[in-house]
């Protein structure tokens, strides 16, 4: 599910860039985010932030990863060269975190060479591997826009850390980095774990105000609006054939659907056939936005099954 995690983290530093900067770049000041998307090339990078360091404007680069790439360091070269040639040259400062362990990680500097293999030139980058900072780091700084990246950091998992994560963020009511926090644990923890029971239950008292967080509600809207543009796409193509628009809407409601069972076959798999029987009814796009909120806080199977049976019989 690396989208999910890109959706966690790209609005986690859209939201608070300044604490970012000051954590990376603490002898820099921020100016303001930017667009992420480079205009001369068609790239996006995953945050792109004004900064002013050494008495200068720069742009602090920062890619998040979650899988291994063996190309992350030509990445990484082109997006700093376009992004810098977009801002008058300004100076970057590219950062490639890492937010799990992902094998054998790309060290600076990338070097491209010829075909003869002499050196052509090189490039440098910084780069953070969170399992390495440990929690107390996160716990005791004063940026709370960091505190949900205390559970992919070294001894982040234990329960203590987690209790104090969270009641920090409940005493300051911050309760849109509960909700990030929740969705990275939904993403740590092997699923039918005691490890993973345990931090949904820990969770289920802020089950209510959590789905009122705009984390949850932007990433249903991303979550569906990539089902909505599949089906669209599907659907044109069987207007064209039946020549009726209902094969254009019944394409966007199938696109729909198939975005949910997705989500819940990577989830529960065990209820696969069962959840496709019962998703498969629902057509209307309120009803499948609800039910993606009820199951991710769902706790296990049975009672994700169960959420299904209730929706189901609210639509008979």
């Amino acid at each position: 599910m690396a989208g999910l995690w890109d959706s966690i983290l790209k609005r986690m530093v859209k939201i608070y860039a300044q604490h970012f900067t000051d954590w990376l770049m603490a002898e820099a000041s921020f100016v303001r985010t930017l667009n992420v998307e480079l205009q001369n090339q068609p790239l996006f990078v995953d945050a792109l932030i004004e900064i002013e360091a050494y008495g200068e404007p720069g742009l602090l680069l920062i890619e998040f990863q979650s899988y291994r790439d063996p190309e992350m360091g030509r990445r990484l070269t082109e997006y700093s060269i376009s992004a810098s040639r977009e801002h008058e040259h300004w100076e970057v400062y590219p950062y490639v975190i890492y937010l799990r362990r992902v094998g054998e990680v790309v060290q600076s500097p990338y070097i491209h060479r010829h075909p003869d293999g002499s050196e052509a030139y090189r490039f440098y980058f910084r780069v953070v591997q969170l399992w390495q900072i440990p929690a107390e780091f996160f716990l005791h700084r004063s940026r709370s826009g960091l505190l949900p990246l205390v559970i992919l950091s070294e001894g982040g998992k234990q329960p203590a850390v987690i209790e104090q994560t969270i009641e920090q963020l409940a005493q300051a009511e911050e309760y849109d980095l509960l909700a990030l926090t929740r969705l990275l644990g939904g993403l740590v923890f092997k699923e039918g774990t005691d490890e993973s029971d345990w931090f949904k239950r820990r969770f289920q008292m802020f089950q209510d105000i959590l789905r009122e967080s705009w984390v949850y509600k932007e990433i249903a809207q991303e979550y569906f609006a990539e089902g909505r543009e599949e089906g669209r796409q599907e659907g044109r193509e069987e207007g064209r054939e039946e020549g009726r628009e209902e094969g254009r809407e019944e394409g966007i409601t199938r696109g729909r659907q198939d975005m949910l069972l997705g989500y819940i076959q990577k989830k529960f798999p065990e209820m696969a056939s069962f959840a496709k029987e019962k998703v498969e009814k629902i057509a209307d796009a309120q009803a499948l936005q609800l039910l993606f909120f009820k199951l991710v806080d769902a706790q296990s199977a049975e009672e994700a099954k169960q959420i299904l049976l209730n929706l189901d019989q609210n639509h008979h």
